[in-house]
């Protein structure tokens, strides 16, 4: 909420490309509401796919929580989440 709504896009680093996470958010939430349609397990809380605020607090809680497993199924999500919380990848 730092940059105003809450709405999964935090202030990001300088060195951060906002379109990139963008695109790689935005991609990784169309591909989960999809095989959610589809009745597929998802590698997140179906939660997540409230909004986008609460998908990027479900990916930051996986990305600490249960890394290996975020960074499998969600890899670009989890390389922007090792930018961000400047974390060093698995």
């Amino acid at each position: 909420m730092l940059n105003g709504d809450a709405n999964g896009f935090p202030p990001l680093h300088r060195r951060m490309d906002r379109r990139v996470w963008t695109d790689v958010f935005s991609s990784a939430w169309d591909r989960l509401r999809e095989a959610r349609s589809q009745g597929l397990e998802l590698p997140l809380d179906p939660y997540a796919l409230t909004n986008p605020a609460e998908f990027f607090a479900v990916a930051s809680e996986h990305f600490f929580e249960q890394p290996a497993q975020l960074q499998e199924h969600l890899p670009e999500v989890y390389r922007q989440l090792t930018l961000f919380y400047r974390q060093h990848p698995l």
